[in-house]
């Protein structure tokens, strides 16, 4: 029986088994034969083997899958020619892409670094942040709580996307080889390509493998990364990072002005605002600099981080009501929201309460007080549960 598993993790990772009776023995490393179950469906399963802590120990990073095999079109007809292995993103909305790549492979070195950057590159001009909001939902069944789980630090589905996009274009990505084991030259590369550029991270997992008598362990260890490099990112991004087009309604209006919306248009938006202020709605700005939001949530139902919604200065309305199914206030306040604007005229998107969908303005924007009235109702409900 296996007590307790110990390792050391350096450049040649030893992994011992201590037995009941406090002898240790080694365990045999194995390198990958089979790409796809050794390296791709284990890190499929297993997100945790890229590791977090280890890239950025002060805010460890958090994943969450876009998809795997993602298709890079092809820039002069279109089509899907290239495949990258899995397309991630992190809270903070950089687009993450991983290779996976065997020791045996003989395409290791500069080979796969010149094939990651040309799917970069053909990316960068192809991939709209809706476009990856609609294949991540597609490919996660319960896409709210995942996108929950995640902590971004927006609360609409839109936003977070928007900021994916703005992010690839400006070539501001992470690039990930995966590895069961890696040759010193790669991870010389690697090292020196992360000291010279500031806005894109090349780092490399070995994810180095170890079995003995039916047992098996993963050892995944960062490189790429040294302090020195960690500063130097740190202070690009705080550089580059810049003013949100909205943080308050004046900003709002005028980013909704430039956006082609009208006068009516935008003072419809006002009464939507002046009733979540009335309401005793939390207001949070997002933190698009090309479209502003803004998104209210109540303290009220206290199990729900999300806000119910999301106003956009283009005069879309993003619904986040599958985030209010896992509790008995939020389930209420939202089936309370949509039944009250059907009663009205004011029909919500198909299966709002099940996926995150967006309220076009030419839909809402003219019953704006129907939906004003079901959200009053809404909050109402919610403090006579309470009561």
């Amino acid at each position: 029986m296996i007590e307790l598993i110990r390792f050391t993790i350096d450049a040649m990772a030893s992994v011992y088994l201590v037995r009941d009776n406090g002898k240790t023995e080694a365990m045999n490393p194995v390198r990958a034969r089979n790409e796809d179950r050794e390296l791709q469906c284990l890190l499929l399963n297993n997100y945790d083997l890229l590791p977090g802590d280890q890239i950025d120990p002060e805010t460890p990073i958090r994943w969450m899958l876009v998809k795997r095999e993602m298709p890079v079109p092809d820039p002069q007809t279109g089509a899907a020619r290239y495949n990258i292995d899995f397309l991630f993103v992190d809270q903070d909305a950089t687009p993450t892409f991983i290779e996976c790549k065997r020791y045996l492979d003989t395409r290791t070195r500069r080979e796969a670094i010149g094939q990651v950057l040309e799917y970069v590159a053909n990316a960068k001009d192809s991939w709209s942040g809706d476009d990856l909001r609609r294949i991540a939902e597609g490919e996660t069944a319960d896409f709210s709580q995942v996108f929950g789980k995640l902590q971004p630090k927006v609360d609409s589905a839109e936003d977070f996307f928007e900021e994916v996009e703005r992010r690839l274009k400006a070539g501001e990505v992470r690039i990930v080889f995966f590895m069961d084991e890696a040759p010193v030259e790669l991870k010389k590369l690697v090292e020196f390509l992360n000291g010279q550029m500031s806005l894109m991270e090349v780092i490399l997992v070995e994810a180095r493998q170890f079995e003995k008598n039916g047992s098996k362990v993963v050892v995944p260890t960062l490189f790429g990364f040294t302090e020195q490099i960690r500063v130097i990112k740190r202070q690009a991004s705080s550089q580059r990072d810049g003013q949100t087009v909205a943080v308050d309604w004046e900003g709002f209006a005028t980013n909704a002005q430039q956006k082609g919306l009208n006068e009516d248009e935008i003072g419809r938006l006002r009464r939507v605002y002046d009733a979540c202020v009335r309401l005793h709605a939390d207001l949070a700005w997002g933190r698009g600099r090309v479209i502003g939001s803004f998104s209210p949530r109540w303290r009220s139902i206290s199990d729900v981080r999300a806000a119910p919604f999301s106003v956009h200065a283009d005069g879309n309305l993003g619904l986040h009501l599958p985030a209010y199914q896992a509790s008995t206030l939020g389930k209420q306040f939202a089936t309370t929201l949509v039944d009250q604007s059907e009663q009205g005229g004011l029909m919500p998107p198909k299966d709002s309460m099940t996926t995150w969908c967006s309220w076009y303005r030419a839909d809402w924007l003219p019953k704006v007080e129907v939906f004003i009235a079901a959200l009053e109702k809404a909050v109402q409900t919610i403090a006579q549960f309470q009561s």
